[in-house]
């Protein structure tokens, strides 16, 4: 081979021809083994200082090579990858040593330490190999290894000896992806994302498995990642959507309700311009209303030069779509732009999750999270919760909604269909009292009844709501009460107040369940307003407490709720949460519901207005448009 073809011009190291000159003198029994390096963030270098500086970085690492293998031939395959080639016996520990040097040299930046980007060199080993193969497929195998290294981080060395059976069963998968659709080997399942707050079914996840020929079944965790990176990922999505809008419509047609859905779609097809368009026209052929569907983005797909994606999201937006980020906490790419796009949601990795929560510090840092995203007007989904105590951890400070084990793993069709039959969110039943000139319900299907005398109609707290007005009186004295049918198994109770009088623990609301009962006090000894909920039991008292509510002539919006299935219960003023509890008693079938006093204390003295009953645990976006819808009435009273 002539010299001029043997090395590299700009480093001097030995040449990929040299590589191939090499690798063909070898006896089909001698030993060798390959290290594939590639730098990381060495584009950055030649962006931010030049190709100058770019070609310095490159001629420092060929320096590195040779000084920490000198017996090795170091190569410069191209660009920014390396190779080194070491004949002979090698035991692994030494092969691993030389790896962690370079790693070591790279990350101080030897040769280049005015360069203030981060580099650093990702490594494939191939150990203990003899010529019986093509020089392609060695370098295929050290390569995958290399990719394994960044994904695993980057900065580190991964052998390929240690991952050469996922390596052989992504190869194998390659082999099969390109006749899997013809086939019919993929099927679509359901995830089913649960509201923290109601425990029912907010959306659900599409997710794929891939039913291969040798029998063994893949998850999407699993394939995703290749055909991302061999672009197979393309057609599946385009699969996928069709067979997902195809179902839609046929349950649809049913009366079989899938309510909203989520799908992950690659950033290959987000960086298409035309997209946008393309998942429209899709979504009217099969009559799906884009309002029901939501555009995953997962989070490693936000790199630089992202605004092309970012582009077509906002578009995704404008036509009715929406936009949300998956596994989020991995490396916080997607952060930056959380200001940016309108996202509707955003979900937490799994495994970040699982971290996160294992530590005080690392629950702390979740709960700043969680307010993010609610300022941020988000919905903050967790992902692989697998158990009780994390999801109560979770509601308490402001989780949205949540998938994984603890609920369920996806699911086929059929079988989904029987698991969120009694997860669906039901039609919503309203029960208001409007207080015009009876105590009838505005559907007149409940009547209270007064036990006592001198209570009052008054003015409401706007032009749309009449009021009563409570004189007080002894235990269970002047007060209506109502058939305990209103309270379904889940509840929302919301109601304006506005106290004449301090009256401590006096129940404005009081729910009578046989042993348990359920109340709200505006005024409580210590300065503070209280909900409780109580099994009846000196040790069964449940409370949130929030300000006190004083005589002062001013309105105030009340609400409470409890959620049968979760054990949580919520309270709120003027629209703010100010409290959950968790690990509630069940609550038995209501006895009745009594406003104006109860049977243990002071009746109530002051107004109340605007009473509701829904048959749903509402959750805080609820709550806050109920209060603004009030105070959007004409008339209103603050």
């Amino acid at each position: 081979m002539s010299d001029s073809n043997s090395y590299d011009f700009l480093t001097g190291l030995f040449s990929r021809q040299y590589l191939y000159w090499l690798y063909d003198e070898l006896e089909s029994d001698e030993l060798f083994h390959i290290m594939f390096i590639d730098l990381d963030n060495f584009k950055s270098v030649n962006d931010v200082y030049g190709h100058n500086e770019g070609d310095l970085v490159l001629k420092s690492v060929a320096n590195v090579l040779r000084d920490i293998a000198p017996n090795a031939t170091a190569i410069r395959l191209s660009g920014d990858e390396f190779l080194l080639f070491i004949k002979g016996e090698c035991s692994r520990e030494k092969i691993t040593s030389i790896a962690s040097d370079i790693i070591l040299r790279v990350q101080e930046k030897e040769g280049f330490e005015h360069i203030t980007v981060n580099v650093s060199a990702s490594i494939g080993i191939l150990h203990k190999q003899y010529a019986d193969s093509s020089l392609s497929e060695l370098l295929l195998k050290s390569d995958r290894a290399m990719y394994c290294a960044k994904n695993q981080g980057k900065g580190c060395y991964v052998l390929y000896n240690d991952i050469e059976e996922q390596i052989s069963s992504e190869i194998y998968m390659e082999q099969m992806q390109q006749s899997s659709l013809d086939n019919n080997e993929f099927e679509i399942c359901y995830l089913p994302i649960i509201s923290a707050q109601t425990s029912k079914l907010r959306s659900t996840q599409i997710k794929l498995r891939w039913n291969m020929p040798d029998g063994k079944v893949k998850e999407q965790d699993e394939f995703i990642p290749l055909f991302e990176k061999n672009g197979f990922i393309r057609r599946l999505n385009i699969w996928m959507i069709l067979e997902v809008f195809s179902k839609l419509k046929r349950f649809n047609e049913e009366e079989r309700p899938l309510g909203n859905i989520s799908m992950r779609i690659s950033k290959l097809l987000l960086l298409e311009k035309d997209f946008p368009d393309t998942l429209k026209k899709y979504a009217d052929t099969h009559g799906i209303s884009p309002s029901v569907v939501t555009i995953e983005v997962s989070e490693d797909s936000f790199t630089c030069g992202s605004q092309n994606m970012i582009n077509t999201l906002e578009n995704l937006k404008n036509i009715g779509f929406g936009v949300g980020i998956i596994g989020a906490g991995t490396e916080f790419r997607s952060l930056v732009y959380w200001d940016k796009l309108d996202l509707d949601c955003i979900m937490f990795d799994s495994k970040y999750i699982q971290k996160t929560l294992s530590t005080p510090r690392g629950r702390q840092i979740l709960i700043t999270l969680l307010s993010m995203g609610r300022q941020l007007k988000m919905q903050v989904i967790a992902d692989g919760i697998e158990n009780r105590d994390d999801v109560l951890f979770l509601c308490g400070y402001g989780c949205n909604a949540i998938s994984g084990p603890y609920y369920s793993k996806p699911l086929l069709e059929e079988a989904y269909f029987d698991y969120i039959k009694d997860k669906l969110v039901l039609k919503e039943q309203v029960i208001e009292i409007p207080f015009i000139d009876n105590f009838a319900t505005k559907c007149n299907n409940y009547t209270g009844t007064i036990m006592g005398e001198g209570i009052q109609f008054a003015p409401g707290i706007n032009d749309n709501w009449g009021s009563v007005l409570f004189p007080g009186g002894f235990f269970m004295e002047n007060v209506i009460a109502f058939p305990g049918s209103m309270l379904s198994e889940s509840w929302t109770v919301c109601m304006w107040i506005n106290p004449t009088k301090i009256t401590s623990w006096t129940s404005v609301f009081y729910a009578k369940y046989k042993e348990h009962y359920a109340t709200f006090s505006p005024y409580v000894e210590g300065g503070n307003s209280i909900a409780r909920i109580s099994d009846g039991t000196v040790q069964g008292y449940h409370d949130i407490l929030a300000r006190a509510l004083q005589p002062d002539g001013t309105w105030h919006f009340i609400c409470m709720t409890y959620d049968e299935k979760s054990g949580i219960s919520r309270a709120y003023l003027d629209g703010i949460n100010t409290g959950v509890l968790t690990d509630v008693p069940s609550l038995p079938a209501c006895q009745s519901v009594i406003f104006g006093g109860d049977a243990f204390q002071p009746s109530y003295e002051g107004y109340l207005s605007g009473v509701m009953f829904f048959n749903q645990a509402k959750c805080d976006e609820e709550i806050v448009e109920l209060y603004e819808k009030f105070k959007s009435e004409p008339g209103f009273r603050d």
